[in-house]
């Protein structure tokens, strides 16, 4: 058995096989780190499988390389050097960190991450990307739009466009009813989820109409003024949302309407008008009334639901053009409320690429059922969006001049450019088990130059950030990131630096390209329209990542 086999037999026994090495037995003369080599992997490793075996070779100038570790695991090391782990992908960015020991306690680390998952073109649709829940306390919204509506109708100009509102004809025997003014007491809306749909009311209470008629009896004309009274009148029907071609529609059904307290006071005329005088007006006011909530209840409903009809937006941002399109794909409504789901697409302007598709299978009812509204935005939406403007190249930064300072100073010559190199797409992720929201970067480059245009350093860094979720002081809901966990390895450096960087500090010079980066996330993510209903805001939201979806929910307050 050689030296080499022996020391990393008796440090395994030492570290009870956990990965973890003690300082006993150290060679005491042993003061430089090894090298580690990673062959695969390469950067920006894209695969559809499971797992991966990371391979490549670690040696040491001093004593030997004791183990090699895979993002904790010890990989097989051979008598040569070479060493491989298989480790395990989910979907989505794995950091991968291999770790070299040797035989003085020293490290060496490479930092890489590959990209796992089933790859999609960009113009595909994201299935079930939002899932919706509006509430019966929600209906409180559409009531008060029908009343805002109803309450500002001018009843005298409605009625009037009608005269005569009864006209029985022109021979000898007939009669023609105007009216004159119409005044009314308060109105009164109601809305109520339903089993399909929204159980809508509309009261008008103490009605008063005021007009006149003229008549004809045996020929001999005639006129009289009547006046109707009502304690109220109501109309109702089923607010009935349906599906067309990917577009919401509306439809009344079931729609009733009548008066309570009906009377009318009209004298001086013939007993045979005045036998059909209270039916006739009586019914054709009731129809002018009626018509009009017909025709005003349906546009109302939909603006009602406008956050969740057919939509395309364009958005201007980071010098492309984005554009994003929502439309409605599912829904049914129950007596606990309405579900809705919209599938999506978000692309760049002419751009072509692929994206990370992890489809989930949305929340269910029940999960998304609550007093208020709750929404739940799929992480594809996310990285549909964030690959488009990968593969634009506008997520990729050249830093000014001017705007290097602190890379200059962190290492110790003067930076005259930089460039960063995005070698895989962002992805986002809502995990379930860990409760967080993150976004994951993987292999981005960064490149610092001096003023002749020779390289000063080169590093890798590969990032996790978890996403936070609050709303902006207009109630605007935001996605926000947060502080990264970043591993990062110095690919190249020159003899000029005044200090030598090694991965700690690679890192932490990578904070200022992780901060350029995430604040164009934020714009990017801030960017995502989230499907409300018209005129309502979430009080107190609360935002829980949950199976492939950040969940959304709150009160509804409405304007």
């Amino acid at each position: 058995m050689t030296q080499a086999r022996s020391a990393a037999l008796v440090i395994g026994l030492l570290s009870g096989c956990t990965g973890t090495i003690t300082r006993e037995g150290m060679d005491p003369d042993d003061h430089l780190p090894p090298t580690v080599e990673v062959t695969t992997p390469e950067r920006g490793t894209v695969t559809g499988d499971a797992s991966v075996t990371v391979s490549g070779r670690a040696s040491d100038a001093e004593s030997a390389v004791l183990q090699v570790t895979v993002n904790g695991t010890l990989a097989t090391l051979a008598d040569d050097g070479s060493f491989q782990a298989s480790i395990t992908l989910g979907e989505g960015i794995t950091l991968i960190e291999t770790v070299a020991t040797d035989g003085g306690g020293n490290t060496a680390s490479d930092a890489r991450a590959i990209l796992a998952g089933s790859l999609v073109d960009q113009n595909t649709a994201v299935a079930q990307a939002v899932a919706a829940f509006v509430s019966p306390q929600a209906m409180v919204g559409l009531a008060d739009l029908v009343n805002s509506y109803a309450g500002g109708i001018d009843l005298t100009a409605l009625a009037k466009s009608y005269n005569p509102v009864v006209n029985t004809g022109g021979s000898c025997n007939d009669y023609q009813a105007y009216v004159d003014s119409v005044s009314r007491g308060p109105v009164e809306v109601g809305a109520e989820a339903a089993n399909g749909g929204i159980q809508g009311k509309v009261t008008i209470r103490e009605l008063v109409i005021h007009g006149h008629l003229n008549f004809r009896a045996v020929c001999i004309s005639g006129s009289a003024n009547f006046t109707i009274t009502a304690e109220a009148y109501d109309a109702g029907g089923l607010i009935a949302p349906g599906l067309a071609d990917g577009n919401l529609s509306i439809a009344l059904q079931g729609v009733t309407s009548g008066f309570r307290g009906f009377n009318v006071d009209v004298g001086g005329i013939p007993g045979f008008i005045e036998d059909r005088f209270e039916d006739d007006v009586r019914d054709k006011v009731a129809s002018v009334l009626r018509d009009k909530i017909v025709s005003i209840v349906p546009p109302l409903a939909s603006q009602f639901l406008d956050g969740f009809v057919s939509k395309t937006y364009e958005v201007s941002l980071l010098g492309q053009t984005i554009q994003f399109s929502f439309w409605p794909s599912a829904m049914s409504w129950t007596e606990a409320g309405g579900s809705l789901v919209l599938d999506s697409t978000s692309t760049v302007m002419g751009i072509e690429g692929r994206y990370l598709s992890t489809p989930s299978e949305r929340p269910s009812d029940a999960d998304l059922a609550s007093n208020g509204l709750r929404i739940a935005l799929a992480d594809d939406v996310f990285n549909q969006l964030l690959a488009s403007v990968w593969s634009s190249g506008a997520l990729e930064d050249t830093l000014l001049p001017g705007e290097n300072e602190g890379l200059s100073g962190a290492l110790g010559a003067e930076v005259d450019s930089a460039t960063v190199t995005m070698m895989l797409p962002p992805v986002a992720s809502f995990d379930t088990t860990t409760g967080t929201a993150r976004l994951a970067i993987g292999d981005l480059v960064v490149d610092a130059y001096s003023v002749d245009g020779g390289t000063l350093a080169s590093f890798a860094v590969s990032a996790q950030i978890d996403l936070a979720v609050t709303t902006g002081a207009s109630g605007q809901v935001q996605v926000v990131t947060g502080n990264p966990r970043i591993l990062a390895q110095v690919l190249e450096q020159s003899s000029s630096l005044l200090t030598p960087l090694d991965s700690a500090k690679a890192a932490a010079i990578a904070e200022l390209a992780i901060k350029a980066l995430s604040l164009k996330a934020d714009d990017l993510l801030d960017d995502i329209p989230v499907p409300g209903l018209a005129n309502g805001t979430i009080a107190s939201p609360t935002f829980q990542p949950v199976s492939g979806y950040l969940m959304m929910g709150g009160e509804l307050q409405f304007e």
